[in-house]
Order: structure tokens, then C-alpha cells, then sequence
């Protein structure tokens, strides 16, 4: 990604900070506050203000200082603020602040979503092998032995297509639902209507795969 174009096109106004941010302030671990502060420290450091002063930041925004200054903290030590230095044109030194940190951040987990979706040349020895590996980068952690033992069984028992359990993950990842649950619901629901069994019924809180297979798991 053109990272200066994007900067140049974020100052220029051709790009919505506010739309930028809340469509993936989760992504870079924010909440809803921290996401609304940190779109009006941009706002104001792009107008010159330079002192970071959370007494004003919460007067002009009508939100408790308790509130602000915890958000300011957190920002600073995710590395999402940066406070610096900087010599004016009189030769002076004098303190600034400035969100780049945090669009930087942003651009860098927008471009790892969207290399879920490119082709790479990974060769892998299984299906099961390659579906761990897409279902691992797209939830971001580590899956359990019993989530492996699902995904087998889609394959080998629920006999789903390879492009359709990818597009299935590809969606739960666009929707923010890390869940092999979401992507089990997805899989049964399309297979349903390819089949056009319209008498199937489907129960969103024990998707049909899980359900069978924790029916079949041993008990103790």
C-alpha cells in the first residue's frame, strides 16, 4: 500500500477519517471512546493545535476527564499517540502531538484482511492442513485440537466443497465473527438452500455440525 498517497488523500479530505476509524477501531484495539477521541485529536492536530491538554479535550467533547484521561494513556502506550518535539520556523522548540501512529495501524490490519483473499504460492499437504491455516491468519489465534477435529469432519463427513468452506471463512472474517460456529452456520444454511430443502430447520444456538459432533464425542 501507497502509504504517503494515503496520507496525502487522508489531509486532503478525499478519504473520511471518522469512516476510517470506526470501521476498524476494533482491529487496532480500541473502544467506541477511544475511537472517538483519537478521530478528534486527528482532527485537531490537522488544524495546529499542539498541546495535549485532557481537561480541554473533555470540556469541548462534554465527557468526564476520568473518562478522557485513561483514553489518552491507553493511546500512548499502545503506540497509537504520538507526543514529539518539534523546531518551529523561529527555531524553537515546541511539544505536538499527532494519530499517524494509528492510521498507520489501521492501513497495516486493512492490508493483512485483504491478503486473506490473494492467491499465495503455499503449497500444503492436506485440505484440512490449508483450511487450519486460512481459519488461523483470518481469527488471528491458534485453533483447538476439538475446532481441527470439525473442520475434518466437514470434509469428510459433511462432504462441503472446498471454495465453498473458504467463502463461508472469508465472510465470517468480513463480519468480524471469529467463530468456527458462524462459519458452520453459513455452510449448512447455503447447503440447505443449493438443495432447496425448505423443510430443513436450522438452530442458530447448536449449529447441526457442532451439534453432531459433540453428540458422537465420548463421554466421560
Amino acid at each position: 500500500m501507497d502509504y504517503p498517497l494515503f496520507m496525502k488523500l487522508l489531509d486532503d479530505g478525499v478519504i473520511d477519517i471518522q469512516k476510517l476509524f470506526f470501521a476498524n477501531y476494533q482491529s487496532i484495539g480500541l473502544g467506541e471512546t477511544g475511537a472517538f477521541i483519537a478521530i478528534e485529536l486527528y482532527n485537531r492536530s490537522k488544524k495546529g493545535e499542539r498541546l495535549l491538554n485532557p481537561e480541554k479535550l473533555s470540556k469541548d467533547l462534554s465527557i468526564s476527564v476520568d473518562l478522557v484521561a485513561p483514553v489518552l494513556e491507553s493511546l500512548m502506550k499502545q503506540d497509537l499517540l504520538s507526543i514529539e518535539m518539534v523546531t518551529g520556523p523561529n527555531g524553537k522548540e515546541h511539544e505536538t502531538y499527532n494519530m499517524n501512529k494509528a492510521i498507520v495501524k489501521i492501513l497495516s490490519e486493512i492490508e493483512r484482511k485483504l491478503s486473506i483473499t490473494s492467491v499465495t504460492p503455499k503449497i500444503y499437504a492436506t485440505t484440512i492442513e490449508e483450511l487450519v491455516d486460512m481459519l488461523e491468519t483470518g481469527f488471528q489465534k491458534q485453533l483447538t485440537p476439538l475446532e481441527i477435529e470439525i473442520i475434518k469432519k466437514w470434509v469428510g463427513e459433511d462432504k462441503f466443497d472446498l471454495l465453498e468452506i473458504k467463502k463461508a471463512v472469508l465472510d465470517a472474517v468480513k463480519a468480524n465473527k471469529h467463530t468456527l460456529s458462524y462459519v458452520d452456520s453459513l455452510l449448512v444454511r447455503r447447503k440447505s438452500r443449493a438443495k432447496g430443502e425448505g423443510a430443513v430447520k436450522y438452530d442458530a444456538g447448536q449449529p447441526e455440525a457442532l451439534k453432531n459432533f459433540f453428540d458422537s464425542w465420548p463421554k466421560k
